[in-house]
């Protein structure tokens, strides 16, 4: 982890517990990318497991608001996970969602980093099918 990435979980508001959005515990670091870094956290209401981003408050493209809005509006679509907290605390933007499967990048790793064309063809078939749905 680098300095950078490393004071984005303790600079929260509440750095000293590892909470965020009153209720919501960060756990261990999931990855991270151009936007900021994802973790591992729990809701500590009723147990269920979550993701939590952050992103610098001061980024040059912000996205997690707009991720934030896209969710609400695509709510209770397949494949979309709830959004549950978006705001800001010390430098960050931080946003709760449900904490999903691997990620593409993940199963790609698994797999050697190598698809078959009938895997490409069915990830393929899935994106396209999940963009049409109302």
């Amino acid at each position: 982890m680098t300095a950078h990435h490393s004071s984005v979980h303790k600079s929260s508001s509440q750095s000293s517990t590892n909470i965020v959005g009153v209720h919501y515990r960060v756990g261990k670091k999931l990855g991270e990318g151009s936007f900021g870094v994802i973790y591992e956290g729990i809701n500590l209401l009723n147990n269920q497991p979550v993701a939590i981003k952050f992103e610098p408050r001061k980024s040059d493209a912000p996205q997690l608001r707009d991720e934030h809005r896209s969710y609400k509006i695509m709510a209770g679509s397949p494949g979309v996970p709830n959004a549950y907290y978006f705001g800001q605390e010390g430098l960050h933007n931080i946003l709760v969602i449900d904490l999903l499967g691997p990620s593409l990048e993940d199963l790609f790793d698994m797999c050697g980093r190598k698809h078959s064309v009938k895997t490409v063809a069915m990830l393929a078939k899935q994106m396209v099918v999940y963009t049409w749905l109302p």
